[in-house]
């Protein structure tokens, strides 16, 4: 644990890059310490050690909103001097690495399997590998059952990503949490986005959607909603209402601001717009 609570200041400069999306590219973390000693650089871990991020703002008085921003595995970790003299130590991190990357399944199915007891065995094997299980919501009209026998041999990434295709849903990692939204659908509740509640400059509009800063706020997650209001644009969604595409956290704790840059697609009529494909 590095830097934990805000009592006596922060005696480690750390900055961080996170990208996370609804789709099954994982999502990825790039976090940056300075100047740790060389004790300290020698026990940053080894791929697939766990790794978790969290961040928020505590105003004085106030409880704040902290919490897990990124929750994945070291992939690689790096020291560099710089030419001012600082040693830049980089953890770079994925999104449930160990079971997307290491997790197999072979197996056949009869005919008229359904299709969640299929992704029920994936996951079986994630699980394995410490992905736990999410949120999972598949399309109202999906169809129920293979049609014909249905056989896996590989990745189970891979695996998800078929039946996902097929069958007109996402999976995707978050957190190492395993969560499944149908294509025009969401999860979870709605994080409200005004310039009184943390947004930055005005949002921009896109052909399906908008494009919106705000300082980071945890509760902001890929396959949540917000609910965005602006006294400069009319919003292009049913009350302003967005799925959450791709979110990027970034910061600095000793210059600048934690902020979340978010891509959104707008919903209308309770589905997702996904724009042309």
């Amino acid at each position: 644990m590095i830097n934990p609570g805000n009592e006596t200041g922060h005696q480690i400069r750390i900055e961080f890059s996170i990208n996370k999306g609804i789709s099954s590219k994982q999502n990825s973390a790039d976090i940056r310490l300075y100047n740790l000693t060389e004790s300290h650089r020698n026990a940053m871990g080894k791929e697939f050690d766990s790794i978790t991020l969290e961040a928020g703002y505590i105003p004085p008085g106030d409880d704040g909103n902290v919490g897990v921003i990124f929750k994945g595995a070291v992939r690689d970790v790096e020291h560099e001097k710089t030419q001012d003299g600082n040693i830049i130590t980089t953890i770079s991190c994925g999104d449930g690495d160990k079971a997307i990357r290491k997790a197999t399944i072979s197996k056949s199915y009869p005919k008229g399997t359904p299709v969640k007891t299929v992704v029920k065995d994936i996951y079986a094997e994630m699980e394995k590998k410490g992905m736990a299980r999410g949120e999972w919501k598949f399309p109202d009209n999906m169809k129920e059952t293979f049609d014909r026998p249905y056989a896996m041999c590989g990745m189970c990434s891979r695996e998800l990503d078929v039946i996902g295709k097929g069958h007109k849903f996402y999976w995707s990692s978050q957190n190492e949490t395993l969560e499944i939204i149908p294509g025009d659908g969401t999860v979870g509740g709605i994080v409200l986005l005004t310039p009184d509640t943390g947004m930055i400059g005005t949002p921009s509009i896109t052909d399906n959607g908008v494009r919106v800063s705000c300082l980071l706020n945890p509760e902001i997650r890929p396959n949540r909603r917000v609910q965005i209001k602006s006294d400069t644009l009319e919003m292009n969604a049913s009350n302003g209402i967005y799925r959450v595409s791709e979110v990027s956290f970034t910061g600095n704790n000793q210059d600048g601001e934690f902020r979340c840059d978010l891509t959104c697609e707008a919903i209308k009529g309770g589905k997702v717009d996904e724009g042309v494909k």
